[in-house]
């Protein structure tokens, strides 16, 4: 691309996660203390304090930072503050894997960078801070696997899209460095959006409309990016700089978004080559609070039990954004679950952007089934307690719950023995507590999002250039 783009690959981004528990093997069983899973699903105005981590214990660390993704739940009335609350983590999460589903068939050293608490900012998702422009104006932005433009809310904003970010708006007047794109330039072709049109004074007006039905409309430009105050910036990035957006984008307080897909306008495909030759990142979703995790791009030494799957070569474009494997059995209690192969086939994404992991009815049923047949110590709740989550159990008064182990098992030998925090999900009010299982059913038959749920305290691995994805336990 005609972009001169520059980066030092290598960039370390603690962050950390509102859910707060202890986890203790019991045999093959998972314990879980529920009241501090509870206590991590309440609404708070104070962060976590984290644990003490030593900085030479992860690589290239040098001081720890906080970032919140998980959602809250305001203390009230029992069935509607559950309802409430499940109800906002699916809603975004369905439109995101049913919008998947129309795509699918339709340098060596790490730096660490400030990273901040998503929770203040009414996030689902995981956020990192970045600096845009030179001198460097930075942002909280969400960071996903299943989006590919990086953009920030610029000036002017509309009033409506733009009241509740927490933090200022772009100022491109103030930078040295920002340039529109025109037109007619080979940038405003890059890819990766639903459409291009020529804006106000000739410039590159964009529009991309993400899973959930969000958009983001605004002007290509060019910028420089600091993703570390530590390593060199990245110049003469392709990024978007909106100045309109929709819910639920305008009702959080994020500044924007930081695109890690596949496509020709993330910044993983722009910054190709300018280091090592490859393109690496990984992360680490910690399970509980106190508990530190990172974001890396580029290469970092690596834990001898990761084990790799490959990414699957995408026949139809649209597929080339996210990340597909080969899902090859799931588990419960050690045990195969009897699921038809045509739905053990589906296209599996690893997404960071999904909360809650769904899958094709008839891989979610036997599962759900086999996993209820464990759970009979528990008090079961009647369906439709939390909305699509149609496995919930009563805890109310329990001081821990015992839970059957669940993995996923790919192509290649790579696994997933799912971290307990990432089995059940705990909300609860005025002295109640419910636990329902954190898997959905889809209503398509070919396609499974594995959510960031279920991908926490693994060291995920994605090696782009080498087109596989790599899993490791306690990652962090």
């Amino acid at each position: 691309m005609a972009a001169s783009v520059t980066m030092k690959l290598g960039l370390l981004i603690l962050l950390s996660i509102t859910t707060s528990h202890q986890v203790l093997a019991a045999q093959q069983q998972h314990t879980i203390n529920v009241q501090s899973l509870l206590s991590s699903e309440m609404c708070s105005s104070e962060p976590a304090a984290p644990d003490s981590v030593n900085p030479s214990s992860r690589p290239g660390a040098g001081s720890t930072h906080q970032i919140v993704r998980r959602a809250c739940v305001q203390t009230g009335d029992h069935k509607t503050t559950l309802s409430d609350h499940y109800a906002a983590v699916l809603h975004r999460d369905l439109h995101r894997v049913r919008s998947i589903h129309r795509r699918l068939t339709g340098p060596q050293s790490t730096t660490t960078i400030p990273a901040h608490l998503g929770l203040p900012f009414h996030s689902h998702e995981y956020v990192v801070t970045i600096g845009i422009g030179t001198p460097p104006q930075n942002f909280t932005v969400l960071f996903d696997t299943g989006s590919d433009l990086t953009w920030v809310r610029c000036t002017p904003c509309a009033a409506s899209s733009c009241h509740a970010q927490e933090e200022p708006l772009f100022e491109p007047k103030n930078s040295t460095t920002y340039a529109d794109i025109p037109c007619d330039a080979p940038e405003c072709r890059i890819g990766g959006f639903q459409e291009t049109s020529c804006g106000v004074n000739g410039s590159c007006a964009y529009t991309v409309q993400y899973g959930d039905k969000s958009q983001t409309f605004g002007n290509l430009a060019k910028e420089t990016v600091t993703l570390s105050p530590e390593a060199p910036p990245a110049t003469g990035v392709v990024f978007g700089c909106s100045d309109n957006t929709t819910t639920p984008f305008q009702n959080t307080g994020v500044a924007g978004l930081l695109g890690l897909g596949r496509g020709n306008s993330s910044i993983l495909s722009q910054t190709r080559g300018t280091g090592d030759g490859g393109v690496v990142f990984s992360y680490c979703l910690p399970p509980r609070a106190s508990s530190i995790g990172y974001l890396t791009i580029g290469v970092a030494p690596q834990p001898s039990n990761l084990t790799f799957t490959p990414i699957k070569t995408a026949a139809e474009p649209l597929l080339s954004s996210v990340y597909v494997v080969d899902l090859s059995s799931i588990s419960v209690n050690g045990e195969a679950v009897p699921i038809p192969a045509a739905a053990i086939s589906a296209a599996t994404v690893i997404d960071s952007g999904t909360v809650i992991t769904h899958m094709p009815a008839a891989a979610y049923y036997p599962l759900r089934d086999e996993f209820r047949r464990h759970m009979g110590n528990y008090t079961m709740l009647p369906e439709g307690l939390a909305g699509r989550l149609d496995t919930c159990y009563d805890v109310t008064g329990h001081d821990v719950v015992t839970v059957p182990p669940v993995a996923f098992e790919f192509g290649g030998g790579a696994r997933i023995d799912v971290d307990a925090s990432g089995i059940l999900s705990v909300a609860g009010a005025s002295g109640a507590a419910v636990a329902c299982l954190a898997f959905v059913p889809t209503d398509s038959v070919d396609i499974m999002v594995i959510g960031n749920m279920q991908q926490r305290a693994y060291n995920v691995v994605f090696d782009v250039a080498g087109e596989r994805v790599g899993f490791a336990p306690n990652g962090c």
